[in-house]
């Protein structure tokens, strides 16, 4: 037992210092390119910060680490051979893997667990992809850009342009797509989680001893936008304006859509609401308090966090971190049991019916489903089943004050709404007058660009930093600069 101690202890040191401590063993050099490779392929460029966890019988253990320092130190890890290792396919904005700091979204990525299915029991990796090529690739789901066959099963990779957080909602409607499509070889309902990590390449898969190997077929990056345009159309004006209002029904895909992106957008704001408090709690008379409200704001963070992801396991754990963020956190006993109701809720949202019913359906869902609490009217009269809180509801319960409403993305009253619309109506008014003066499209977003960079370089910034801000070139910066010196020396002498 003090052995297996000792030893997991070593383990966790070489993960948590992997940039100092020494490499003693003799390291297998194509074992180290294959690793290099996913990370490579997954993380060339990105600035976030990268998970490389290891898993040793009931033992996790998991770091964070920039692209260049993992690339050059992953020869460490690779030399142990009695753990699993996994990699994080996106990055975190901060060294904690929580769906809330992601920072970029690199790929789509789907597990095949194809050897739980009695037809598939028995073919071995390239049988299966073989028969992914023929019948799924080019038409259910596009061609991968590589697959890694992870000693069992395989996990299907699609690369994309790298997107924020921001499109999250739309990056998770794509993976569920995939996922019903690969439904029937296999594909794991818990492997779509943005935060996940999977088994990284070159390494070994301690439950058959197997090598991790990877199988490249196209590195060029997709568009997440062209494989949404592609394959779910029906989300296109829903994409491109978030707030648009159609009449007539709407599809399954569509409703599935506005509740994930309405979910994740809780979840962001119970988030939110925590940091401006500085991890304090809010009492009905306005005060920040050290004790109230925990429970509450802990119960919705599991249940969003369920509802957004899936993956309930993963959700406790990112509650029980999220009541870490608390000046005094409930004990994670308490955290457990008074927010269990969570996982219960959840599963009762999964029975809803999102298909379109003919009248008759509706007019006898209307009778059969009880009044609720809990369950909130669609438009036909049939109730969502699950907690669906209004915005005043969680305003009350919260004690969200008109501050704290300002950074918030969806819980918000009538009043922050019309002063988000008056600030929206006050821009739209500065670009009509602009319009007014008779510049064409190209020059006004070439103004509003000057514009832009004159504010950044008031605030200090330099020339390079504000051509990486902009996305632009250092000579269009420097052009930039150039001429709101000559416009300057012209206001001074008129």
């Amino acid at each position: 037992m003090l052995a297996e101690k000792i030893h997991i202890d070593a383990l966790s040191e070489i993960i948590r210092k992997l940039t100092i401590v020494p490499i003693d063993d003799v390291v297998n050099s194509s074992e180290v390119s294959q690793a290099q490779m996913q990370i490579n392929l997954l993380h060339e460029n990105d600035d976030g910060y990268i998970t490389i966890a290891l898993k040793k019988d009931n033992t996790w253990i998991q770091h964070h680490y920039k692209v260049d320092e993992l690339k050059e130190n992953i020869g460490k890890l690779i030399c142990v051979k009695d753990a699993n290792i996994y990699l994080s396919p996106n990055s975190f904005y901060k060294p904690k893997r929580r769906i809330e700091n992601i920072r970029k979204l690199n790929s789509l990525f789907i597990d095949l667990d194809y050897y739980t299915l009695e037809q598939y029991k028995g073919l071995s990796a390239e049988q299966i992809i073989w028969l992914l090529e023929k019948d799924y690739f080019k038409q259910s789901v596009p061609p991968p850009s590589f697959i890694v066959i992870s000693g069992q099963g395989i996990v299907i990779y699609w690369l994309i342009e790298p997107v924020p957080y921001m499109a999250l909602p739309l990056w998770n409607a794509v993976q569920k797509f995939f996922l019903e499509k690969l439904k029937e070889i296999g594909a794991d309902a818990k492997s779509i989680d943005a935060a996940r990590v999977s088994r990284l390449s070159g390494t070994i898969n301690q439950k058959n001893g197997q090598a991790t190997e990877i199988l490249v077929f196209n590195e060029e990056r997709y568009s997440l936008r062209d494989i949404q345009e592609n394959y779910l159309p029906e989300l296109n004006d829903y994409v491109k304006n978030p707030s648009v209002k159609k009449r007539g029904k709407k599809s399954k895909v569509v409703k599935l859509y506005n509740l994930y992106s309405l979910h994740h957008a809780r979840l962001m704001d119970i988030v939110e609401i925590q940091n401006f408090r500085k991890g304090y709690c809010r009492d009905e008379n306005g005060e920040l308090v050290e004790k109230s409200q925990r429970e509450l704001m802990c119960f919705l963070y599991r249940y969003w966090a369920c509802c957004f992801t899936n993956d309930l396991k993963k959700a406790l754990e990112d509650t029980l971190e999220f009541n870490r963020g608390f000046i005094c956190p409930l004990p994670e006993s308490e955290v457990r049991s008074q927010t269990s109701q969570a996982e219960r809720a959840y599963r009762e949202w999964l029975k809803n019916e999102f298909e379109n019913k003919e009248k008759k359906d509706v007019e006898q869902l209307k009778i059969e489903i009880k009044d609720g609490d809990d369950k909130k009217k669609n438009r036909s009269g049939y109730k969502y089943k699950g907690y669906n809180y209004k915005n005043t509801t969680l305003i009350g319960l919260l004690n969200i004050v008109e501050d704290e409403m300002k950074v918030l993305k969806t819980i918000i009253n009538v009043k922050e709404i019309k002063r988000r619309d008056n600030e929206h109506n006050k821009v739209k008014r500065k670009e009509n007058r602009r319009n007014e003066n008779g510049l064409t499209k190209r020059e006004i977003e070439k103004l509003n660009k000057i514009i832009t960079v004159k504010e950044l370089k008031d605030k200090g910034l330099s020339q390079n930093e504000i051509a990486k801000m902009l996305n632009i070139g250092i000579a269009t910066v420097k052009r930039y600069y150039k001429q709101i010196k000559e416009e300057f020396q012209n206001s001074l002498v008129s």
